[in-house]
């Protein structure tokens, strides 16, 4: 397996390295996802496509319980590494799994995340209703991407090489409606105005955006976070 079939479902030594470069590189659109969630102490949450297991590992610093699922065995592996500490406490799982058939019963999860993964889930509208089965009534869905579409060149780049489908803010609303989700709300961050464009139930605005712990590249990116009800 190559170098960009790795950067899809890591395996392997250099799965390995990749995967602890992506908890590094992932790290500053990760944290400005995650302030868009309220976790409370109670929280039972679930991290699909949790790769290196560093999001996890920040969950659980405030939630009852955190569960992680990849298909990866590499991922599985350096996330159990990352976590060792915690899941000897008892606060944190992780499970290879697949995302198409969640190995949990329905009404589990009071938080699901998403974080840089639906790039790669196929048929995603079921893999959205999946999410929503094993998601408790009122329950949040959060998406993290680094990407609002595949517009700029950076993200054709990588289109190029990797077999892999972004999608825009309207995009992943309709697939989120289609599955009736409700209270969507779409967070966009302008990295190069220092903005973030908040749209909900039809309703946009705009607002100033101090995150400063990003990359030169970030400055050419438009992320995007979308949470969702159950």
């Amino acid at each position: 397996m190559g170098f960009f079939d790795n950067m899809r479902k890591p395996q392997g030594k250099l799965g390995n390295i990749q995967l602890k470069s992506m908890n590094k590189e992932h790290t500053p659109v990760s944290l400005w996802g995650l302030k868009h969630l309220n976790i409370k102490p109670d929280n039972i949450i679930l991290d699909i496509g949790c790769g290196g297991g560093i999001n996890i590992k920040r969950m659980a610093e405030n939630a009852k319980k955190v569960y992680g699922i990849d298909y990866s065995i590499e991922s599985v592996k350096l996330s159990k590494e990352v976590n060792k500490k915690l899941i000897k406490e008892g606060k944190v799982e992780i499970l290879k799994g697949n995302v198409k058939s969640l190995p949990f019963e329905d009404d589990t999860f009071d938080i699901i995340t998403a974080f840089e993964t639906v790039y790669f889930w196929p048929d995603i509208e079921k893999c959205f209703a999946e999410v929503k089965r094993v998601l408790k009534p009122g329950g949040i869905f959060l998406i993290g991407m680094e990407t609002n579409g595949s517009d700029n060149l950076i993200m054709k780049f990588w289109k190029h090489f990797i077999d892999m489908q972004t999608y825009n803010d309207k995009e992943i609303t309709t697939f989120l409606q289609n599955n009736n989700y409700n209270q969507i709300t779409v967070y966009l961050r302008d990295g190069k105005n220092r903005k973030e464009i908040i749209k909900s139930n039809g309703i946009e605005k705009t607002v100033n955006d101090d995150y400063s712990h990003v990359s030169f590249s970030d400055r050419f990116m438009q992320w995007m976070t979308v949470t969702a009800r159950k």
